[in-house]
């Protein structure tokens, strides 16, 4: 009897040492598996809305003062007979603005490799209206008689021509056009290594025009 007893109590811590051994391996497999999934980092489709949209606020902005120059013809025909030309300055203030297209920006990803076009700056100018008056004008003396008076019209066709002058001028201004492109570029990169610290990953970028 004694014996059987034994056998018995033998059978049954044999049995609780094997359950206990798979409950053992079980939690080591699960716990395994969480730390493989904690350890993997996701990575999230940037938006290249958030981008174009950042873009159409990178504007940067300068201010000329200068002088516009500008000839009136004499008219022609007989009734025109014995005017002269007419030279007229305009002493004004221009504001001048470089940035970028959004729509034409181009953004390409694969996994934490992100590659964006930036396209060629466009660059808009305009007098500032309100800083300029009467006394901005300085003009040649006319004819006492045959005259040929500046008219509104002819300082609005020199205005224009200052604003395009202006424009042509900064286009070809290779170092104010980078400087706008490494501003829209800075502002884009800190979006991107922002989104990254939030997936836990580190974007690689290229810039390409």
């Amino acid at each position: 009897m004694r014996n059987r007893r034994c056998i018995a109590v033998l059978i049954a811590i044999s049995i609780l040492l094997t359950g206990c051994g798979q409950a053992k391996d079980n939690i080591t497999e699960v716990t395994t598996t969480e730390i493989a999934t904690t350890e993997k980092k996701v990575v999230n489709k940037l938006q290249i809305g958030k981008i174009q949209e950042i873009c159409e606020l990178v504007t940067l902005k300068c201010q000329y003062h200068n002088v516009a120059k500008s000839v009136k013809e004499p008219g022609t025909g007989i009734a025109h007979l014995g005017e002269k030309e007419r030279v007229f300055w305009i002493e004004y203030v221009g504001e001048a603005e470089i940035s970028f297209r959004a729509g034409e920006i181009r953004m390409e990803q694969d996994g934490t490799d992100v590659t964006v076009w930036l396209p060629r700056p466009q660059v808009t100018c305009h007098v500032l209206h309100d800083r300029w008056n009467d006394d901005s004008y300085v003009m040649s003396t006319d004819q006492v008689i045959q005259k040929n008076p500046i008219t509104a019209e002819d300082q609005t066709k020199a205005i224009g021509e200052a604003e395009r002058l202006m424009k042509e001028k900064i286009e070809n201004n290779s170092s104010l056009l980078m400087t706008a492109k490494e501003q829209a570029k800075d502002i884009i990169e800190e979006y991107i290594v922002e989104m990254g610290k939030i997936d836990g990953v580190t974007y690689n970028i290229t810039w390409k025009e």
